[in-house]
């Protein structure tokens, strides 16, 4: 083992609950180096810079922007960024944008048109479903789609993912339409969670639990039968023997 020629380490981190790995991560690399060893990413509420291709995500990645306008109380977004950032579109068929929607149709045409030469597109971070209008779906029917995300943050989003699953499923089958389900906010109870999940299912989508962690820096605090629910509803060839009205 050797270590590579370098001007710096970074220790980019995700998830809240890592950073205490990442810190330790952090001196462990100072043993073995005089470079600057520095620790970001959206853990440590890093706002992210222009996007380069590879650099702390796998090829294929792309976010063309940054932030979103609709500051939610469970989304730590906007106290990363404020503000929409539009960046420069850079080749990619993962698309990672916070809410790649609400850019600027001159922004959104540019991505589509990108777009328009990838193979295996996925929409993976969760299209908002209040912004998908019919030219919305025009388009990405002229593309070459793997995976289309949406998101169901109750209690307001029901009747939008009514809509947008509407429009998306006449040219999507269900494993091609899937949603982000959040579940464990506030008051939320796993019956209610429940039926939510059953509900995106028979309305056309593929449910995927996304429980709510909070601003913690250790997930083991959540709920053990919680986190035995997510787990449930990430695996749709579990979950779907227990929905009895498929559609």
């Amino acid at each position: 083992m050797f270590l590579p020629e370098h001007d710096e380490v970074h220790i980019s981190t995700i998830f809240t609950w890592d950073k205490e790995k990442a810190k330790y991560l952090q001196q462990q690399w100072k043993a073995f180096t005089d470079k600057p060893v520095l620790l970001g990413g959206p853990a440590f509420d890093d706002p992210g810079a222009e996007f380069t291709p590879g650099l702390y995500l796998k090829d294929g990645c792309v976010i063309t922007s940054r932030g979103c306008p609709n500051k939610c109380s469970f989304c730590f977004v906007p106290k990363r960024n404020k503000n929409l950032k539009e960046l420069e579109i850079k080749e990619g068929n993962i698309v990672l944008d916070d809410n790649l929607l609400a850019c600027s149709n001159s922004h959104l045409e540019k991505v589509f048109d990108m777009l328009s030469h990838q193979k295996s597109i996925v929409f993976s971070q969760g299209l908002e479903s209040g912004r998908i209008t019919d030219k919305i779906v025009e388009n990405l029917c002229r593309l070459k789609i793997k995976e289309i995300w949406l998101s169901y943050d109750p209690p307001h989003d029901k009747k939008a993912l009514i809509t947008a699953v509407g429009k998306l499923k006449k040219y999507f089958n269900r494993n091609k339409l899937r949603c982000y389900v959040l579940i464990g906010y506030n008051d939320d109870d796993f019956e209610h969670a429940r039926e939510r999940m059953k509900f995106t299912y028979e309305i056309g989508c593929l449910p995927f639990a996304m429980l709510y962690m909070g601003d913690i820096d250790n997930k083991n605090i959540i709920d053990k039968k919680w986190r035995e629910f997510q787990r449930f509803w990430t695996r749709p060839a579990i979950y779907k023997s227990v929905i009895k009205k498929p559609i």
